[in-house]
């Protein structure tokens, strides 16, 4: 007997291993696709408590322990003050009522870090406490090996993380525990004892069948993937397919390639700017235009490399540009790894309390945030030292076709590009609005203030998609002539493209809204700021930015100098009418699912699971925690389930089956049989407890239909109430 409870406690040892390890596959996912930082804390975490567990430590000793452990481990993540000096305990309270205020009131992006990670430690107590009671008292694991396998198959298929190794490892895992646990089960069945032999001729076999499947797995030839990314198809099924325009959320989005649809507002703050002055914010560049939207160019790869806090020129403009120095202090609500800076402008530096490394990508001007080993990481707060240029109108007004033909044929080339087919008839427009102008300047302004024209129409709801042979800026121009900030924007690039006038697509974010904040005025930048407008390139001058959407000011600082003195400037007027409010708040595109072109675009595709993860781990833990209140108070409702089922049955073995429910209904008010009683003896000690006869006579009734063979369904009929009646004295 004792030899057999040391293969028994071997074997449970090795299953809360194994278990440890199929709880570690839920966190690999959290580690990757979300902020928190420190996992090894939480996996520590996960390992007390399945020690406890496995020493049997009493529940109160169990609490006291783990309480110990979480107070332990928010003062390491989140205080520098001494442990045992309780000003952080109080601070760490009082974050716990408000973000519980928060958490009633929805305004779940506003929990403080200390309480998302109190919430986090208390969902991974409840499920080591799960798969003890699986593993120890339920002796099966399917149903949480089955949640595991969906959960990371999910994640493989909608986020960036890889799952392909976490699911052989759950197939050996998984199979390896509910193959030991079929053993245990098995063994309390048929009261036989664990012996060596007996562990041998059902391990063995196991380890083989486990390890040949896998190899056959993995040996085996595969199919290529036959539906590789499908939140677009999703995406396009929904919308573009069915020639609709879908209305999704605003907000920044990564895959441009299929424009249109239309859009719902987002208040969701994105970043809060301290500056001197409001400014558009740009984040990147297209310059390819498909027909139907825009894709990066191929030489994606290409960067240039700059340390926290160091000097450096992004995207300089000539010395014949004036340009003004300032600097920015930007709080990041939702975090990107993309840094957002000022458009038009040269960025000087970046200093940030978490960034090591930044990357320039010059082929879309798009900024990004890495660590030293190169993984992407999201600020939190920086920095921005940049200069703001301010454009000579005299000066853009000194090119002409001529000093255009001189700039480099590559460069021009792919800032003129059109697709293929590209309509005769957006060609033919161009040079209607712009032949009576002999410069570039004047043909840009021409093209610009078109949009103004009463046939345009700024709106946001219903935008339809271009058909599968329609071109997206031809729809615009010529058909429905009704949308936002993107259809504006891409039409006034092509139109100037179509004339040989270099331009860009860029997208970002409006200036903001001005608000007070801790007594300081700041620009705080919404989901509703995300927007896009045009960059025409002149020589000696750089990109210069311009705004066609209907109801927007370009506040870019144009000025006409005078031939007697540099100094002597005049503010060219703006053309735009101020944008209602309504117009302001305007995106670049519906949030959509990231393209799969580089790896930036993936990393965005987390960002939904960035705004919500905090809302989506308080809901699963309070799902966990009414689903083990429920689970702890069964003996309560149970009964009345149990009373509603059974009253509608009378079939061959009912009566059979009664019985045994109401055997382990008695079990769980705690009047346990022991192994040796005999079914009459059992009764009479719960007659005895309940001071009747009742157990006792539905007790001989079941016996005379085990060995007398009785009529089942008489039976049943006759013994139903007394069934009923000792099932409902279960609860009391």
């Amino acid at each position: 007997m004792i030899q057999s409870r040391k293969y028994d406690v071997a074997i449970k040892t090795i299953l809360y291993i194994f278990g440890f390890f199929l709880v570690w596959e839920w966190i690999r996912p959290v580690n990757q696709l979300t902020e928190t930082n420190n996992i090894e804390v939480f996996i520590l975490f996960m390992a007390v408590g399945f020690a406890l567990h496995l020493f049997k430590i009493p529940p109160l000793f169990r609490l006291v322990m783990l309480g110990v452990f979480i107070l332990i481990a928010i003062h390491y993540l989140y205080y520098e003050v001494p442990l045992f000096e309780l000003s952080w305990f109080f601070d760490f309270v009082g974050k716990i009522a408000s973000d519980i205020a928060l958490l009633f009131h929805g305004e779940f992006l506003k929990i403080s870090f200390e309480f998302q990670s109190l919430l986090f430690f208390i969902l991974l107590w409840l499920i080591t406490y799960l798969l003890h009671y699986w593993i120890s008292v339920k002796k099966s694991i399917l149903l949480f090996f089955i949640a595991t396998v969906v959960i990371v198959s999910v994640l493989d298929t909608f986020t960036e993380y890889e799952g392909t190794y976490s699911i052989i490892r759950l197939v050996i895992i998984g199979f390896s525990m509910m193959g030991s646990l079929a053993l245990f089960r098995l063994a309390a069945q048929e009261k036989m004892s664990i012996t060596v032999p007996s562990l041998r001729k059902w391990i063995i076999p196991l380890v083989l069948m486990i390890a040949f499947s896998s190899y056959i797995g993995l040996a085996a030839p595969k199919l290529d993937p036959q539906w590789p990314d499908p939140v677009p198809f999703i995406t396009s099924y929904s919308d573009s397919a069915t020639g609709g325009g879908g209305t999704n959320r605003i907000g920044y989005g990564v895959d441009d390639s299929s424009l249109g649809g239309g859009f719902e507002n987002d208040d969701t703050v994105v970043f809060r700017a301290e500056t001197s002055a409001g400014h558009y914010w740009k984040v990147e560049n297209k310059d390819f235009y498909t027909g139907k939207g825009w894709v990066t160019a191929d030489n994606a790869g290409s960067y240039e490399e700059f340390a926290d806090a160091d000097q450096v020129e992004i995207s300089p403009y000539p010395t014949g540009v004036q340009t003004t120095d300032s600097k920015a202090y930007v709080d990041i609500e939702l975090p990107y790894n993309h840094v957002p800076y000022p458009g038009p402008g040269s960025v000087t530096g970046i200093s940030s309390s978490t960034g090591e490394l930044y990357r320039y990508h010059g082929h879309n001007d798009r900024i990004t945030s890495h660590n030293n080993e190169g993984n992407f990481i999201k600020l939190r707060e920086f920095e921005l030292s940049y200069s703001l240029p301010r454009f000579d109108i005299n000066q853009l007004k000194e090119v002409g076709m001529t000093e255009g033909n001189q700039l480099d044929p590559e460069f021009k080339n792919r800032y003129t590009q059109i697709p293929t087919g590209f309509p005769d008839r957006i060609r033919e427009l161009a040079r209607t609005i712009t032949d009576e102008e002999d410069n570039w300047y004047d043909k840009v302004k021409a093209i610009e203030n078109h949009f103004d024209g009463g046939e345009f129409v700024y709106d946001q709801v219903d935008i339809p998609y271009p058909g599968d042979a329609e071109d997206y800026v031809d729809q615009f121009l010529f058909e429905t002539q009704r949308g936002y900030c993107d259809n504006f924007s891409t039409s006034m690039v092509m139109l100037l493209r179509s004339i040989d006038i270099p331009a860009r697509w860029v997208k970002g974010y409006t200036e903001g809204e001005q608000v007070t904040r801790n007594g300081k005025r700041v620009y705080e930048v919404t989901n509703n700021n995300a927007h896009s407008w045009v960059e025409v390139f002149f020589p000696n001058v750089g990109w210069v930015p311009f705004e066609p959407t209907k109801g927007f000011s370009n506040n870019t600082d144009f000025y006409t100098s005078t031939t007697e003195t540099d100094s002597t400037e005049t503010t060219e007027p703006e053309t735009e009418q101020e944008a209602p409010a309504a117009q302001q708040q305007t995106p670049t595109k519906p949030e959509e699912a990231p393209g799969d072109q580089t790896a930036e675009s993936a990393i965005n595709q987390e960002s939904w699971l960035n705004r919500n993860w905090k809302a989506l781990l308080a809901i699963t833990a309070g799902i966990l925690l009414i689903g083990l209140l429920f689970f702890k108070l069964r003996g309560r409702w149970l009964p009345y389930l149990l009373i509603a089922i059974y009253k509608r049955k009378n079939d061959h073995d009912t009566f059979s089956k009664a019985y045994m429910t109401l055997l382990k209904q008695l079990r769980r008010k705690g009047l346990k049989r022991p192994e040796d009683q005999t079914l009459r003896e059992y009764a009479e000690y719960v007659d005895s407890y309940f001071y009747s006869g009742e157990m006792g006579k539905i007790t001989r009734n079941y016996e005379r239909q085990i060995y007398r063979g009785d009529h089942p369904s008489a039976n049943w009929e006759h013994n139903q109430k007394l069934w009923e009646n000792l099932i409902k004295k279960t609860i009391s």
